[in-house]
């Protein structure tokens, strides 16, 4: 057996086992290091599996996949960009035993007996098992330059420690790696994902985003408006401060869509009303209609300037938004945008409408949240404060 059957005989229990590691071990192009000095077991960049021919050549098959896990682990949580002023040789150790506590816990494969492992680091960053190796050494620095002191593979910088640009592309690089990872993960629905790697998939998929800040631009952006000085801001004129009052040049209606199929969280009804009653004050929005629909528009009521938004869902049936959309366009053609408050669990989405659409989603984690896609619209996750 050559060394590429052996790789390729590791790689293909991961991709039916652990699909997530399979599909990212995968994208990296594999190098023959053997000659390198450097290099000693197997070592990663982000982009490139650089192998020591002899080391995989000894490993059992168990033991191989386990490195392979290893090796993506290194580049999905990012360590080939995050080692900053560390010494190289302490901090592959330190990110060897925050993934091998993982890897071991979720069965992938078979640690090499050489492995680093201890249950006290299991659970915990690179960063803070470094900073206690550091404190243990006394002094002691003769692990500085070993790129693997584990012997499960170890970690290069993918670009320089400061080059920003660059750690950017690669971070962008890896984040669309994991996505196609975690689709496959997720049809295939095998494979248990280490704890580690599930915070870091969560705030890849689901950035924290401010939804109130996206409400206001979207608003904004379907709104028209010009300024007055004939009726100046009267939240500044305590203060001295003269502005010139937001006014529409033309009348700006907003519908917002509320789905009561499903069961609504109170304190997101109160913060999503809220911050639309603001964009009332700011004269970004003289008009707006509520639509409640489950599977069909159950009530409507409509909303003037100077009016307090408060939300009253009335429904509980099934789901479809192909009524809702139909009411606007008869009803409401001079709506300039919809917002829709859903959990978006539905298949009937109707015919776009002729306006921009944004889905302020509840109830949804940050997997299920990353796999939606509508057939139209920008989605928002809503949370409550």
């Amino acid at each position: 057996m050559t060394v590429q059957d052996k790789l390729l005989a590791a790689q293909t229990p991961l991709l039916w086992d652990h699909p997530f590691f399979g599909v990212l071990i995968l994208q990296l192009k594999k190098v023959d290091a053997t000659n390198d000095p450097r290099i000693k077991t197997m070592a990663t960049d982000g982009r490139h599996l650089y192998y020591h021919e002899p080391f995989v050549m000894s490993l059992k098959k168990e033991e191989l996949v386990f490195v392979l896990a290893h090796e993506v682990m290194h580049n999905a949580l990012e360590h080939h960009l995050r080692r900053q002023h560390r010494k190289p040789g302490r901090w592959n150790k330190a990110a060897d035993y925050a993934i091998n506590g993982e890897l071991v816990e979720c069965k992938v494969g078979k640690m090499p007996d050489c492995g680093l492992l201890n249950p006290a680091f299991t659970g915990l960053s690179s960063e803070e098992i470094y900073r206690i190796l550091d404190e243990e050494n006394n002094g002691d620095d003769s692990d500085e330059n070993n790129m693997d002191g584990g012997g499960c593979g170890g970690v290069i910088d993918g670009c320089a420690p400061h080059d920003e640009a660059a750690k950017a592309e690669l971070r962008a690089e890896m984040q669309t790696q994991i996505r196609q990872a975690v689709m496959a993960a997720k049809n295939a629905q095998v494979g248990k994902m280490p704890a580690a790697l599930q915070r870091l998939i969560d705030e890849i998929l689901m950035p924290k985003v401010d939804w109130r800040a996206v409400l206001r631009r979207f608003i904004d952006e379907s709104s028209t408006r010009d300024y007055s000085w004939a009726n100046p801001n009267r939240r500044l004129l305590p203060f001295g401060i003269v502005t010139p009052r937001t006014v529409s040049s033309g009348v700006s209606h907003i519908v917002i869509a509320v789905d009561t199929s499903g069961s609504i969280d109170a304190d997101i009804l109160k913060d999503f009303a809220a911050e639309v009653n603001g964009t009332y004050q700011e004269g970004a929005v003289d008009k707006q209609t509520v639509i409640y629909a489950d599977a069909a528009v159950a009530h409507i009521e409509q909303f003037e300037n100077g009016d307090e938004l408060a939300l009253h869902p009335a429904g509980g049936g099934g789901t479809a938004f192909s009524d809702t959309f139909e009411k606007i366009e008869a009803q409401f053609p001079d709506a300039r945008a919809t917002i829709y408050l859903t959990d978006i669990y539905v298949s009937d989405f109707g015919r776009q409408p002729p306006m921009p659409v944004l889905w302020g989603v509840y109830g949804r984690d940050s997997r299920d949240f990353a796999m939606l896609s509508p057939p139209f619209g920008e989605l928002i996750s809503i949370t409550p404060k």
